[in-house]
């Protein structure tokens, strides 16, 4: 197997796995068994998406806004009650 120092770039050949000087500058080689470097480790999925906060409409003024999981919400532009959707209905 044909290897190269990190140090100075010279091509090298060994006999597989292991530490190995550089003939040409002395520096310390480790050849790792193919797939065993951890950088070529999948990373792990990411978490699940948190499920969205409904969005409502005011009756009175037409006002947008997010709630949280509540059965009513003022609305915070004209204080008017405003249901809130099962969260099936989102």
């Amino acid at each position: 197997m044909i290897v190269r120092c990190g140090r100075c770039r010279t091509e090298v050949e060994v006999p597989g796995p292991g530490r190995y000087p550089c003939p040409a500058c002395g520096a310390l080689m480790e050849v790792r068994p193919r797939g065993a470097d951890p950088g070529l480790v999948a990373p792990p999925p990411p978490p699940p998406a948190p499920a969205p906060s409904p969005r409502v409409e005011c009756p009175e003024c037409g006002l947008r806004f997010i709630v949280g999981a509540v059965e009513s919400a003022p609305c915070p532009n004209c204080g008017a009650s405003v249901p809130v959707p099962d969260e099936g209905t989102w």
